[in-house]
């Protein structure tokens, strides 16, 4: 399969998807949109991959959304499709539920993240920066609102008062400030980025699969729960399917 705006590989069990637009700062069209939510279920479905990586070509990340980007045809809705519709709609068209159900993946922050950059990388399981990574939510200073789940997600990860400073004041942070709140796992220097990226996709896909999924499973699952019942009961039904496939398959025990 061939792609315009992005560059697919697979390095042994790691998906590496790479956002190629480095002359309009990678930002999201549609063609780029619908490429790279196909390039994850091309991944989830190669036998080979164990876990995915996504970066940006050049010294920038995402710029957001490409807003000088002609508008498609009409589509049976009788509207043009836009970022939003592509990556925010129900069943396949929800980046949200692609990256929850995936295959373990990282996002590899190699420059700026701006806008819908930044929102869209919420979704992923890691996120890692360059050291020269900066994220920028410009949403109300540009009259608009944050996007792509950041109203729930963003304060999953760094808590509530932090997502709420970084919208109300339409923040930009360095990669240091994203690495003190959680926004980010960890910091490289630029040239090391996408190696330290690949390293540690390799760390996650060499464990067990079966085990890595539903201990992802079992981690989005519990963080929508309340009572320590539920967590439990979600937990105990986790180890029941997999001691199931291991006594199927002969591997309990080892």
């Amino acid at each position: 399969m061939s792609y315009e705006f992005i560059t697919y590989e697979e390095r042994g069990p790691v998906a590496l998807i790479t956002l190629n637009r480095p002359d309009k700062r990678n930002a999201l069209n549609t063609p780029i949109v619908r490429e790279t939510m196909a390039a994850f279920r091309r991944a989830n479905a190669s036998e080979p991959v164990r876990a995915i990586v996504l970066t940006g070509a050049g010294k920038v990340y995402c710029a957001g959304q490409d807003t000088k980007y002609p508008p498609e045809p009409k589509d049976e809705t009788g509207r043009s499709p836009t970022t939003a519709t592509l990556m925010m709609g129900r069943g396949e068209r929800n980046w949200i539920e692609l990256l929850a159900t995936s295959k373990p993946n990282i996002i590899a922050v190699n420059g700026p993240a701006v806008g819908l950059g930044v929102t869209h990388i919420l979704s992923s399981d890691l996120r890692i920066a360059a050291a020269s990574a900066t994220f920028s939510f410009p949403f109300l200073r540009l009259g608009a609102m944050p996007e792509c789940g950041a109203s729930g997600l963003l304060g999953r990860l760094v808590g509530f008062g932090r997502a709420m400073d970084l919208c109300m004041r339409s923040a930009t942070i360095d990669a240091d400030e994203a690495l003190r709140i959680g926004l980010v796992t960890s910091i490289h220097p630029d040239d090391e980025l996408a190696g330290a990226a690949m390293k540690l996709a390799e760390q996650i896909a060499a464990y067990p699969a079966m085990q890595v999924k539903l201990t992802k499973r079992m981690l989005y699952a519990s963080a929508e729960m309340n009572s320590s019942e539920d967590i439990l009961k979600n937990e105990n039904a986790a180890f029941l399917e997999m001691f199931k496939v291991l006594k199927r398959t002969n591997t309990f025990g080892q």
